[in-house]
């Protein structure tokens, strides 16, 4: 019998790879991508994918939850730094008089999607910071993923986003339209988890290929690297501070 793999198609794998596609297909392993981010929560809460590349708040949530089905297997790095580490920056027109996000009270606020760690959560966790709550603070709504929310702020469609600081720097035009105003330093990219009592080949293989894997110049990410506890400390202490159902 074989093995599932879900994955959040915003975030960046190529299962086509040579290595990638062989240990898929060797150990009979089908995948399904999708952006149905309330379908990926429900399938990881019932248990249903074995593997999974998921947003990391998604985990944390099980986490949070005493649910301990999953373990970390290989988490995505700064294409800058080669890092787990991925500040988010709050980016805002180059003539916006506002200076920080303290600036932006009944401002429209660009975010991909409710469990995102670079724009959704980051201006949640830095106003909860000043007991502040961010859906009293922002106007708070969905757009495009990566490029196309510094797009949605450049075209008006909202006043601000954050995005990771990776991501503003990819395209050097994001600096004469928009400026910096705030940032947020714990932020994470997605990771790819697997049921605890996965076949053990299995693990192994699939964490090698992935780490070989060399994502394109244009992908937000850089290379995998095995996954460990301390990759994603700094981002969960900071989810752990916030209401529940946050």
């Amino acid at each position: 019998m074989g093995c599932t793999f879900l994955i959040d198609s915003n975030l960046p794998i190529n299962t086509e790879d040579e290595k990638v596609a062989k240990v898929l297909r060797d150990f009979n392993v089908t995948y399904h991508e999708t952006t149905d981010l309330p379908l990926i929560g429900r399938e990881i809460r019932a248990h249903k994918p074995d593997i999974a590349y998921i947003p990391s708040a998604d985990w944390h949530r099980s986490l949070r939850d005493g649910d301990r089905h999953y373990s970390g297997l290989v988490i995505p790095t700064s294409k800058f730094t080669g890092k787990t580490d991925l500040p988010s920056v709050l980016v805002v027109r180059r003539d916006d008089p506002a200076t920080s996000l303290v600036d932006l009270r009944g401002a429209s606020y660009g975010y991909i999607n409710k469990s995102c760690t670079s724009s959704y959560f980051p201006p949640i966790v830095m106003l909860h910071r000043k007991g502040m709550c961010a859906d009293e603070f922002l106007d708070m709504r969905p757009v495009k993923a990566w490029q196309g929310q510094i797009d949605a702020v450049v075209d008006g469609e909202v006043r601000a986003t954050m995005v990771p600081e990776d991501t503003w720097r990819i395209l050097g035009a994001n600096a004469e339209t928009t400026k910096i105003i705030d940032r947020f330093e714990e932020g994470k990219p997605g990771i790819v988890v697997a049921r605890c009592d996965l076949d053990q080949k299995l693990r192994a293989e699939l964490t090698d290929a992935l780490v070989e894997w060399t994502p394109s110049s244009c992908s937000i990410y850089s290379r995998f690297k095995p996954f460990q506890q301390e990759d994603t400390e700094s981002l969960f202490r900071q989810l752990d501070q916030l209401p529940p159902g946050s």
